[in-house]
């Protein structure tokens, strides 16, 4: 046994006995309805250009029981506002308003909380500028109805692709794949997506008050959590688009805690498999 699977082994022995998991690692019974509650979080700050024509394109698909939960940043550009005048027209449009920028991971934590408090089955994160193509929702929420745990739309599966980046977010979106998979093991090709659906089954599984970060990290912690849970993840190829209108929210601030980030996470694993005590026990609730 090496890498990952000496590491995972390891963990959830140490979580068995604890009883962090269940009986079993995996959870393969969990009921999929045909009709599933969902929500989309959308976490914004500036997207005034983008977020009429991104609400009124989700709920154009018409999926059955689906939600939008806006959680605003207090943009200056009067986005939340925009939001709550839609409310108007679409009951099932919810906004959440923050007292100002505190991160991509902590908007989403929010959200997903949110969701969750108002019976969601299905949860999906997205990003607000058009990046990411709403007509791949319904493919999200088909998969994870099929008895997946988790969905990602991935530029790194075949058919997959990104368009308008230039080489230096190539160049750091593969550096932190690689390194990821290399200290961490994650299976997951595209962990650094932001676009992908949960069933709330693995959010009320995972502690989500004891994620490390609250900016763009998140994606990958998200992801390493989930997959050391054993939750079963499946990537579906998307095309992702650079974004036409507004700023861009990423950073080199970001990119710098992004890799960060990953050495936290391995040093939290190392910890447990040294001392024989159970450091990331919190992270797992049952």
């Amino acid at each position: 046994m090496s890498g990952k699977s000496s590491v995972t082994a390891h963990l959830q022995e140490g979580f068995r006995g604890t009883h962090v998991f269940q009986s079993s690692i995996k959870t393969p019974n969990i009921q999929r309805g045909k009709s599933m509650k969902s929500f989309v979080s959308i976490a914004t700050y500036n997207e005034s250009h983008n977020i009429e024509g991104l609400i009124r394109g989700i709920f154009a698909l018409g999926v059955q029981d689906l939600n939008i939960v806006i959680i605003d940043d207090n943009s200056p550009d009067g986005t939340a506002k925009i939001v709550e005048n839609l409310q108007v027209e679409f009951p099932r449009l919810h906004l959440i308003t923050r007292n100002g920028k505190s991160g991509y991971g902590g908007a989403h934590v929010r959200g997903f909380k949110y969701a969750l408090e108002h019976d969601a089955e299905i949860i999906i994160s997205m990003d607000a500028d058009f990046s990411h193509d709403p007509a791949k929702i319904p493919e999200l929420v088909r998969e994870l109805r099929n008895g997946y745990d988790m969905v990602v739309g991935s530029r790194r599966v075949e058919n997959g692709k990104v368009v308008g980046w230039n080489s230096w977010r190539k160049f750091c979106s593969k550096g932190a794949m690689v390194l990821s998979k290399a200290l961490l093991g994650i299976k997951t090709k595209d962990l650094t997506s932001g676009y992908r659906a949960y069933h709330s089954e693995v959010l009320n599984r995972i502690n989500l008050d004891g994620i490390l970060s609250d900016g763009y990290s998140f994606l990958e912690e998200m992801v390493y959590w989930v997959e050391t849970a054993g939750f079963e993840v499946k990537e579906v190829p998307i095309t992702f688009l650079d974004r036409q209108l507004g700023k861009s929210k990423l950073s080199k601030l970001e990119i710098v805690k992004f890799f960060v980030n990953i050495f936290k996470l391995k040093y939290s694993t190392m910890r447990f498999l040294d001392k024989k005590k159970i450091a990331t026990s919190h992270m797992l609730l049952y």
